[in-house]
């Protein structure tokens, strides 16, 4: 498998999405490891997203078979930027930190450090 995540790196397009298919079924049924699974998937998926910059989420979770995707870390970690980047403009708005919290579920004292380092 590790091979095969090698060569991930240099594939062409078209061969990257059956080897990606492939590694992903392999990682499946052959580590037992649950977390270990869990990060070889990860690692995986990041490799697709850069080689695939131009596909939406969708298309590249449609490619590989990655419903679960929206449970990993990278997920969560680019959808609280993402929510993040919405703070300043609720804030000018005259939202209250504490709305904007339960608005974009996101803990508060995440938001205050995030604006602190905006100013």
């Amino acid at each position: 498998m590790g091979v095969g995540i090698g060569k991930l790196f240099t594939e062409s397009p078209t061969k990257a999405t059956s080897l990606a298919q492939q590694l992903i079924t392999q990682a499946r049924e052959n580590l037992l490891d649950e977390n270990l699974q869990k990060k070889v998937l990860a690692f995986i998926q990041a490799i697709v997203f850069y080689k695939f910059p131009n596909l939406a989420l969708e298309e590249i979770e449609a490619m590989l078979d990655l419903d679960e995707f929206i449970n990993t870390r990278l997920y969560k970690s680019i959808l609280e930027k993402s929510r993040l980047k919405l703070v300043p403009k609720l804030t000018d708005k005259g939202m209250s930190i504490q709305e904007i919290a339960e608005l974009l579920e996101i803990d508060v004292e995440i938001i205050r450090k995030y604006l602190q380092e905006q100013s």
